[in-house]
């Protein structure tokens, strides 16, 4: 009797790995392809892990770590948003100009790119929901039409940064950039949102099967104005974050941005198709790239090369979850 239970019990734990790794597998694979990195990072660089180079990747992936929590929200729910990148541009210029380098013009010039960010997020979900657009389609017309609004404003740096603003940039906790900090909260927040709140469940149901959502009652429509004002917001935020590092607004900021984040959070486990998505993988997904781009830049490697290997990422990233949409 003993040995029947000890045999179903191993066989039991036996399948609850099996279904823990083919569940985490690829966010394991990310993390310890991060560990890779590293060492190489360590044996080929002697700059590679000092602080100062390490507070530079860090402050980096919390740029692109940013919109990319934002981005993963809005895939949770089978949208997409194509806009972040040309939304950061005009978030940069925007509040640049609005600062003008003054002390009195931060608060006026946050606000504003804020409310930018809410207006944009609020208008894709009024075409999503009422007109019924594809996301796709929606995001992607607004990322040509923001990118115009951009290089209308100015093709050249314009505007510039307060002292206070530009010295945020270099704040730091002990070792830790305090814009590091900024983002590793939000993780946490947006890990807490996800597990414990109505919001994260209406978002996981709605990517699950929209449809079925609508049936069982769930507000379909205000939880997609809620999501991708959140991702428009996270766009805005970015781009305040960049103003603090550049000091004037710069309108090649942005550029490329949108396919980053798509690739960190695919990287991480977030399904193309909805209804799945991990935070920490989108974490892992983001580091990965910082990570590769800085080593990269260490090792010497010829940028077109650099975008080569960045391309070679995000096909293999898409292949990795291609199975799940079949």
């Amino acid at each position: 009797m003993n040995s029947a239970a000890a045999f179903f019990k191993a066989k039991s734990e036996g399948r609850a790995r099996a279904v823990f790794l083919r569940r985490n597998g690829p966010i394991l694979m990310v993390y310890a392809f991060i560990l890779l990195l590293v060492v190489i990072g360590i044996t080929q660089s002697e700059r590679f892990f000092t602080e100062r180079n390490l507070a530079n990747v860090a402050r980096q992936s919390a740029f692109l770590g940013i919109v990319a929590l934002g981005q993963m929200l809005v895939i949770l729910t089978a949208g997409i948003d194509l806009s972040v990148g040309s939304l950061v541009k005009v978030s940069i210029l925007v509040s640049a100009i609005v600062m003008n380098g003054e002390s009195a013009n931060v608060l006026p010039a946050i606000l504003a790119t804020l409310a930018l960010g809410v207006i944009v997020g609020l208008i894709h979900g009024f075409l999503i929901n009422e007109l019924r657009i594809a996301p796709f389609i929606v995001t992607l017309a607004s990322l040509v039409i923001l990118r115009g609004i951009g290089l209308t404003i100015s093709s050249s740096p314009v505007g510039k940064a307060s002292r206070e603003v530009m010295m945020f940039y270099v704040k730091k906790v002990g070792p830790v950039p305090i814009i590091a900090l900024m983002f590793f909260a939000l993780v946490i927040v947006t890990l807490l949102l996800l597990r414990y709140t109505v919001f994260g469940k209406y978002l996981y149901a709605i990517g699950g099967n929209t449809e079925v959502a609508r049936l069982s009652g769930l507000p379909v429509k205000k939880t997609r104005y809620g999501v991708y004002v959140l991702c428009s917001l996270s766009a805005a935020v970015t781009g305040l974050l960049w103003l603090s590092r550049m000091g004037v607004g710069d309108p090649a900021i942005g550029d490329g941005i949108e396919l980053q984040t798509i690739t960190a959070v695919i990287i991480g486990g977030t399904s193309l198709f909805g209804g799945r998505a991990s935070v920490l993988g989108t974490l892992g997904g983001v580091l990965l790239l910082g990570i590769t781009a800085n080593l990269l830049v260490m090792l010497g490697v010829n940028q077109f090369i650099q975008g080569l290997i960045q391309g070679v990422i995000i096909v293999a990233a898409v292949a990795l979850y291609k199975q799940e949409g079949d």
